[in-house]
């Protein structure tokens, strides 16, 4: 009898999700990492996880970065939850599609988790 053999595909790629806000909102957002294939909250035990900005999808140097943002990881770090918090002025973008990338830095391991589109939309009020 053959022995039978299961290959397990695992995506090396991250994540796809595509982030929008009113231009000039401050306010924390909250982002949960969870495994795509359990569903179980990434343990950030240890982690940096970093959020930059890019006016490109595919930036040549990272001097095209217009501001980066790092995660204050809320609860537990076995919860996979990072906090982000912007700056008046980095909240204050022209309205437009930008793209960013969010990284997560453990020890020597460095993993981009998520990426996608970063929406800035004309507010009203202008306060």
């Amino acid at each position: 009898m053959a022995s039978e053999q299961t290959v397990t595909t695992v995506s090396q790629l991250p994540n796809i999700v595509n982030l929008r806000r009113k231009r000039g909102d401050t306010f924390p957002f909250s982002m949960t990492f969870t495994n795509s294939e359990t569903g179980v909250p990434v343990d950030l035990t240890g982690s940096t996880v970093v959020l930059t900005l890019s006016p490109t999808s595919d930036p040549l140097t990272d001097s095209e970065e217009i501001f980066q943002l790092t995660g204050v990881l809320s609860g537990t770090p076995t919860d996979g939850v990072a906090t982000f918090t912007m700056t008046a002025l980095e909240a204050d973008q022209e309205p437009n599609t930008y793209f960013y990338d969010v990284q997560r830095t453990l020890a020597l391991d460095i993993r981009t988790i998520c990426e996608g589109s970063f929406e800035f939309v004309q507010d009203i009020n202008k306060d």
